[in-house]
């Protein structure tokens, strides 16, 4: 795998991803508002609030799994992803990106490690997630996706929740079961370098999960969305703060298993 530091072997598995994925939780749920202003204890979303964690590969494994997508077969749903983490480099608040990505860019960026998706739905195995024809077909099931990739050789990830869908712990249930996958890919350790004080949910979410704390860098990153550069310009300089996680200090709490 790239880095920063040149090419970085992922690690020897520790595990087999197989026994943590597919990975189910229960989405939280929203009260929707009535017509005489009171609220019920129903969801916004549809009946099914049930949703499922797969790995999805870059390419075709010789090897098929159940607990694995493959983007080859499941075009459109990268391209779902695609879409959504160009709508947040345009939102300026969270990624570093300052121009969308074409697709080529987008797919090493979030393929180029191991990449993980959260569906909409209660999904025994991969092959009950059918294909789909275009990418706007997954707009009411595509909740989330993040990667794990080699940081110095510890790890990384990046995560996205579909905007579309926030405010059903989404965050909680992809940053839990980064926690429980991060071990079984090697790592024993995980640090987020560049966690942009703009981007206050995640800021929050690590802290809540046990991340340590371990630094600022001052002014780390120029993002879209923030100050103000001079001219027309809506880009502005922002601080980061690093998070940290080690497997073989920090057990992870046993609530955020599968």
């Amino acid at each position: 795998m790239s880095s920063a530091y040149g090419a970085i072997a992922r690690p020897l598995s520790a595990g087999s991803l197989g026994s943590v994925l597919p990975r189910h939780a229960t989405l939280r749920q929203q009260p929707t508002e009535q017509q005489n202003g009171h609220t019920n204890g129903h969801s916004t979303q549809d009946q099914n609030n049930q949703a499922t964690l797969f790995a999805l590969s870059k390419a075709p494994s010789s090897t098929v799994t159940h607990f694995t997508l493959s983007a080859s077969t499941h075009t459109t749903l990268v391209s779902a992803m695609h879409k959504v983490f160009n709508t947040e480099v345009e939102r300026g608040d969270t990624y570093p990106q300052e121009f969308p990505l074409d697709e080529e860019q987008f797919t090493n960026y979030f393929l180029g490690g191991d990449g993980f998706v959260l569906i909409k739905g209660d999904y025994k195995d991969a092959e009950g997630v059918e294909s789909r024809g275009k990418a706007e077909e997954w707009d009411k099931d595509l909740l989330g996706f993040f990667y794990v990739k080699p940081n110095f050789p510890i790890c990384n990830g990046g995560f996205m929740v579909n905007p579309r869908h926030r405010g059903l712990g989404l965050g909680g249930i992809m940053g839990k079961a980064f926690l429980k996958v991060v071990p079984l890919i090697g790592y024993k350790a995980s640090m987020f370098n560049l966690v942009f004080e703009s981007n206050v949910a995640s800021i929050k979410l690590w802290r809540r999960l046990g991340f340590k704390e371990i630094g600022r860098i001052p002014n780390a990153g120029r993002l879209r969305g923030q100050g103000e550069l001079g001219g027309d310009a809506k880009e502005g300089y922002v601080d980061a703060i690093q998070f940290y996680w080690d497997f073989e200090s920090m057990p992870v709490p046993v609530e955020y298993g599968a």
